[in-house]
């Protein structure tokens, strides 16, 4: 009994959602699988969110961190001694460092791509590849005067 419910159950609603694009169209609503999103436009939101959460962006929004801080010399905005502490321009600049760094391994990958052009491609990869590790070299260095 209860197994012959469950199956007037189940065919009622796959009734229901073979039947809803129909009713979406008949109403003025495209379908939805005729939509499809840019596959450029994902990856750039992916990467921009990516790095967005690795620069500290959900701790600049939950704490509204300082942008500058008062040193004896002048004014700085590394915050020394704690790497859980941040400031909104070391955020900032954080992201630009993370961001040339993906910058520069995209043109390592584009220089892998033109295998008929080849000055192009020692041209493309010698950038991305110093690209790259400057990126690396300045995250270090930042990481390590945080340190301190």
């Amino acid at each position: 009994m209860l197994k012959n419910r469950v199956g007037k159950i189940s065919w009622r609603a796959k009734r229901f959602f073979v039947n809803l694009g129909y009713r979406f169209r008949a109403i003025g609503i495209p379908q939805t699988r005729a939509m499809k999103p840019s596959t450029t436009l994902l990856v750039f939101a992916m990467m921009f969110f990516v790095v967005f959460i690795l620069a500290g962006g959900v701790f600049d929004i939950l704490e509204t961190p300082l942008a500058l801080l008062p040193k004896g010399s002048g004014w700085t905005f590394v915050y020394k001694g704690s790497i859980s502490i941040q400031t909104l321009n070391e955020s900032i600049l954080a992201g630009l460092l993370y961001f040339l760094g993906v910058l520069g391994l995209y043109l390592l990958l584009r220089s892998t791509r033109q295998v008929y052009n080849p000055r192009q491609a020692y041209i493309t990869l010698i950038l991305g590849l110093m690209v790259t590790l400057i990126a690396v070299y300045y995250c270090t260095s930042f990481l390590s005067s945080k340190i301190g």
